[in-house]
C-alpha cells in the first residue's frame, strides 16, 4: 500500500473516532420536545433529620448543568467557607459539600433553569428540593412583586433578600439569609422560612454579587416584616435609584430679625455651629427653626446670636449630608426708614369665645419661644374665684418647633374661664415682648371640639332629624339646624392624622 493510501486511511479513522466521541442529537426522526423530569432525589423532598453531606437529583434522561452559579438558589445561603463540588453522572446531578449543613435548618435548593437535557437544551421541570436537618420543616412564606418607580413595570431577575432582624451587617456588607429572583412578571415567592422578623430588600443586582453597590436600584420596606406561617399578605417592592446628592441651598432672604434659607428638598435635620466666635452652641441651636415641611431653615437674631460665620449642617430624608459655611449679617434699617407697627407675635387658633369644660386652646407664635424651667407658664382662673397654676406637661405642651403652646383643661367653671400666660415664664427667643393678654372664655354646654358636622343631601324641601322633631314637640329649642347634623361626644377626643399611603 502506498504512503498516500495509508495517510488517507488514517485520516478517515480519526474522523470516525471524533464523530463517535461527540455528543449530538441523533439524526433523523422527530425532535425531542419533552423536558427532563425529576424522578427522585437524595435526600427525599420534605425529608427531616437529614445528616448527609451531599444532594443528588435524578432525572428521566441525560442532563447537564447550564450557568449553575447563576441559576442555582440555595436558601438559607451556605456559609462562605462551605462551598460545594459538582458531579454530573449522565442522568443525575450531585452537589458535594465541604462541610456539614447547619443543624435544625430547613434548606431549599432551586436549580431554576440550571439543568437541561443534552439534546435540545430543554430546562428540567421542578428541579427543586426542600428538606430539614432537624425534626421540623419550617413553613413560613412570603411573596410579592417588584416594580420600577418610574415606569411602574414589573422587574424580572431582581434579587429579593430577607435579612434577619438581628443582622447588623446590612445590605451593603452582609448577605441575605434567604434569597430569590423575580420571574418575568416581577413576582417572587419564598417558602419554607423560619418564623421571625426579617428586613426585606430588592436589588437590581447588576454584578450578581448578592450585595447592594452604589448605582444599583434598590427597594425596601421601612420596618421589618414578621414571618409566621404561610398566610402573610403579598409584599409590594418598588425599585428606585437612591439619591446621593446632598441638600442644595437655593436662596437666602435676610431681614433685620431673621435669615431664611431655602433648600431644593425637604430636610430631616439642620444644625448650626458658630465659627471662630464666643457664641454658645446651645444659644445658636435655639435660634434655628426648621419650617415649611423642612424646605426652609430660619435663623433668628437673638440677644445671643447675631452677625458672624457659621457652619450649617443639613441632612435629607435619605441621610445625605450637606455642609455650608454662612457669613451671616442681619441688615440694619436706615435711620430714615419709615417706622411701621410690628405685627403681633402670637394668636389664638380659631379665636374662640367659648369652650367646653373639658378641652384645649392653642396659642401660635410667630417666633420660637422658651419656657422657664420649673416655673408655671400661666394661671387658670375659674369663674373669677378659683385659681390654679398651669405647668408642663400636665396642663400644656410646647410643639417641637417651639411655635405652638397647647393648653389643656378640665374645669368645673360654670360661666367663665380665664387663661393668663406668664410673660416672665414664656418668652420669645428673639427678646421681643410677646405682649400676652388674658384670654377670657365662656363655658359652652356643647363639646364643639369633638363634634362631627356635615351636609345631608335630600330631595325633601324641609328636613329635620328625629331628635330635632322630638325637641320641637316638647317645646324645647331644637339643637339641630336644618340640613346639618351634629354628632356630639360620640367620637374619640384625639383623632390620629390620616395615614399617607
Amino acid at each position: 500500500m502506498s504512503v498516500r493510501a495509508e495517510l488517507l486511511a488514517l485520516l478517515a479513522l480519526v474522523a470516525l473516532l471524533e464523530s463517535c466521541a461527540a455528543v449530538a442529537p441523533p439524526l433523523g426522526g422527530p425532535r425531542d420536545r419533552t423536558p427532563p423530569r425529576l424522578v427522585s432525589s437524595s435526600p427525599d423532598s420534605a425529608a427531616r433529620n437529614v445528616k448527609q453531606q451531599f444532594v443528588r437529583l435524578n432525572f428521566s434522561e441525560a442532563v447537564v448543568t447550564k450557568d449553575l452559579s447563576k441559576n442555582l438558589l440555595i436558601t438559607p445561603q451556605l456559609s462562605a467557607d462551605n462551598s460545594y463540588k459538582l458531579r454530573e453522572d449522565r442522568n443525575s446531578i450531585t452537589l458535594l459539600f465541604d462541610k456539614p449543613l447547619d443543624e435544625n435548618t430547613t434548606y431549599s435548593f432551586n436549580f431554576r433553569e440550571g439543568v437541561v437535557d443534552i439534546t435540545e437544551g430543554l430546562p428540567a421541570r421542578n428541579a427543586a428540593l426542600n428538606f430539614s436537618t432537624g425534626a421540623v420543616l419550617d413553613s413560613g412564606k412570603v411573596s410579592g412583586t417588584v416594580t420600577d418607580v418610574l415606569t411602574a413595570k414589573p422587574i424580572a431577575e431582581a434579587s429579593v433578600g430577607l435579612y434577619r432582624d438581628a443582622d447588623t451587617a446590612g445590605v451593603k456588607r452582609g448577605r441575605p439569609y434567604y434569597t430569590v429572583l423575580t420571574d418575568k412578571e416581577g413576582k417572587f415567592s419564598l417558602g419554607f422560612l423560619k418564623a421571625g422578623p426579617y428586613k426585606i430588600y430588592a436589588l437590581a443586582d447588576k454584578n450578581n454579587n448578592g450585595r447592594y453597590d452604589e448605582g444599583e436600584k434598590i427597594a425596601y420596606l421601612p420596618a421589618p416584616i414578621t414571618i409566621a406561617g404561610s398566610t402573610a399578605a403579598p409584599v409590594s417592592l418598588v425599585l428606585t435609584q437612591p439619591d446621593r446628592r446632598p441638600p442644595l441651598l437655593t436662596t437666602r432672604q435676610p431681614s433685620p430679625t431673621q435669615l431664611r434659607l431655602s433648600f431644593n428638598e425637604g430636610l430631616r435635620s439642620a444644625a448650626l455651629a458658630p465659627l471662630g466666635s464666643g457664641q454658645a452652641p446651645a444659644a445658636v441651636a435655639e435660634a434655628l427653626l426648621l419650617t415649611d415641611r423642612g424646605r426652609t431653615v430660619v435663623l433668628f437674631k437673638t440677644p445671643e446670636v447675631g452677625d458672624g460665620r457659621y457652619l450649617l449642617t443639613t441632612a435629607d430624608s435619605t441621610g445625605n449630608v450637606g455642609r455650608d459655611t454662612l457669613q451671616v449679617k442681619f441688615p440694619v434699617p436706615p435711620a430714615t426708614a419709615r417706622k411701621t407697627v410690628s405685627p403681633p407675635l402670637y394668636s389664638v387658633e380659631g379665636s374662640p369665645r367659648t369652650v367646653y369644660s373639658e378641652g384645649q386652646v392653642k396659642f401660635s407664635f410667630a417666633v420660637p419661644v422658651r419656657l422657664a424651667a420649673g416655673k408655671p407658664f400661666g394661671t387658670l382662673i375659674e369663674d373669677s374665684t378659683r385659681r390654679r397654676p398651669l405647668r408642663v406637661p400636665a396642663d400644656g405642651t410646647l410643639s417641637p418647633d417651639r411655635t405652638a403652646l397647647t393648653v389643656r383643661f378640665n374645669t368645673k367653671a360654670r360661666k367663665r374661664l380665664d387663661i393668663v400666660l406668664d410673660s416672665t415664664a414664656l418668652t420669645a427667643i428673639t427678646g421681643q415682648p410677646l405682649r400676652l393678654r388674658p384670654l377670657r372664655l365662656g363655658i359652652s354646654e356643647q363639646d364643639v371640639s369633638t363634634s362631627l358636622s356635615g351636609t345631608i343631601t335630600t330631595k325633601e324641601k324641609s328636613f329635620e332629624p328625629a331628635a330635632a322633631r322630638r325637641q320641637a314637640a316638647s317645646g324645647s329649642q331644637p339643637r339641630f339646624a336644618q340640613r346639618h347634623l351634629h354628632i356630639l361626644r360620640h367620637c374619640p377626643r384625639h383623632l390620629p392624622p390620616p395615614r399617607a399611603d
